[in-house]
């Protein structure tokens, strides 16, 4: 979130984000998936084909065969990949366009079944005898990433968009593959995924015939990646489209929960995450935020049991906090401002550095719309100048401060939690020096 150039505020670290439920969006011409986390690995078939279109699984080559030498050169090892067989029957006599339309139709099936390597290989072969087809590279785009190769993933559905900016199915997909990929989204990914997605809706809005489900999954996803900018005060609008649609809808509950949790709303929240827990029990995502929640609200035994819940539920997607006493917090911090050189250390050390298991409701509060409660620390002085020190008479004094609970929640290991209290610190630092979050952006330091 962009800070004003004013002469007094608030500048903070960006919060901790939190996975969503496993979901599966459904295209009119095909199923994309939209999972979080890819099925195994389906195991490559063997023995005879099971019809004229497949493939066979190839044979790694053996470890002790793996590399050679010619003429003093390591020649790289030889590496095959297994493959899936693609089950699609097709008659021998069958025309390209029935090929393609019984690959594609196969390639739907196996997404809607998570066997996303023989989707991959019926969407491929319909893509290689199809390189225009627009369903095709979008399926082609949605089993790649569901397998985890991205850049592969992010190739074909630029095939697709190329093909066709206007299709509001593959702008469905492709704004998914940016706001819920795997791994940490960026900024700009997260405003690609948003401009896709409300590209989508416009495109789907102009259909003489709406396809509801479609609108639905749009809003959606434009509620997800407005949260995830900080602007969940939009994102309220647009998941509110998708429950006038589809009101039992357990992710977009989810995300209305979400929304009204960063802009402090915690009993309106409690209350949608309790409704869409109702259509998703075990859904860990859902109990966590509910945890979250409960947390704000100062229910804690209530928040402790939602928060193991989630965890038992998703114990390799979730981690436990990894919190650690104040006073060695305390020491984490004075580690990394005795790093620092003596003019900025004599600056740092002219302010107050404060610790805090969470965000004063004040501090929050302090802007429209509020702080996010799960942010990792805020400055309160100047912002987008550096800060006069000692401050005047009239001046409120300039301070840092970092939450040490959602510090605890962004991080996995005890040595990730240093580098995080380190980041944070060091961002919080920048904005005492006069840096904004773009200056801050631009040298790394989001």
């Amino acid at each position: 979130m962009p800070c004003k150039l004013v002469r007094r505020g608030f500048a903070f670290t960006r919060p901790v984000r939190y996975p969503r439920p496993m979901r599966a969006i459904l295209a009119t011409a095909a199923l994309i998936a939209g999972c979080k986390a890819p099925a195994p690995p389906e195991k490559a078939a063997h023995g005879p084909a099971a019809s004229n279109v497949t493939v066979a699984a190839s044979t790694a080559v053996p470890p002790s065969k793996a590399g050679s030498l010619v003429e003093g050169a390591a020649v790289r090892p030889h590496r095959e990949e297994p493959v899936v067989e693609c089950p699609a029957t097709v008659p021998d006599n069958a025309d390209d366009e029935a090929r393609v339309s019984a690959l594609l139709d196969e390639a739907n099936k196996q997404i809607e079944r998570m066997q996303y390597g023989a989707a991959w290989t019926c969407a491929d072969r319909a893509g290689d005898l199809a390189p225009t087809s627009v369903e095709a590279q979008h399926l082609r785009g949605a089993a790649l990433a569901a397998l985890g190769r991205e850049p592969e993933a992010q190739t074909a559905y630029s095939l697709a968009l190329a093909l066709d900016p206007d299709d509001p199915e593959t702008l469905r997909a492709v704004a998914d593959f940016y706001v819920n990929g795997k791994g940490e989204r960026g900024r700009d990914a997260l405003r690609l995924g948003l401009e896709l997605a409300q590209r989508g809706s416009r495109r789907a809005a102009e259909r003489r015939r709406r396809n509801q489900p479609l609108v639905a999954d749009l809003a959606v996803l434009e509620a997800q990646a407005l949260n995830d900018l900080g602007r969940s005060d939009e994102a309220l609008s647009r998941v509110g489209t998708a429950l006038r649609i589809a009101p039992s809808r357990g992710d977009a509950l989810h995300e209305k929960g979400v929304a009204l949790f960063d802009l402090s709303r915690f009993n309106d929240a409690k209350g949608v995450l309790q409704k869409a827990l109702a259509i998703q029990p075990d859904d860990a995502y859902t109990h966590q935020m509910l945890g979250l929640t409960f947390e704000q609200l100062g229910d804690v035994k209530t928040a402790d049991a939602e928060l193991a819940r989630a965890f038992e539920l998703a114990p390799g997607e979730l981690s436990r906090p990894v919190v650690i006493p104040v006073a060695e917090f305390q020491k984490e911090v004075d580690t990394v401002v005795a790093m620092l050189p003596a003019e900025r250390k004599a600056r740092v050390r002219a302010i107050k550095i404060e610790i805090a298991d969470l965000p004063d409701p004040v501090d929050l509060a302090a802007v429209t719309p509020p702080f996010p409660p799960t942010i990792l620390g805020l400055y309160r002085g100047p912002v987008g100048h550096a800060a006069e020190l000692p401050a005047g008479p009239a001046d409120e004094p300039v301070s840092i401060v970092l939450y040490r609970k959602n510090l605890a929640r962004a991080v996995k290991s005890r040595s990730e939690l240093s580098e995080q209290i380190r980041d944070t610190l060091l961002h919080e630092i920048g904005h005492l020096e006069g840096l904004d979050e773009d200056d801050l952006r631009r040298r790394g330091m989001e």
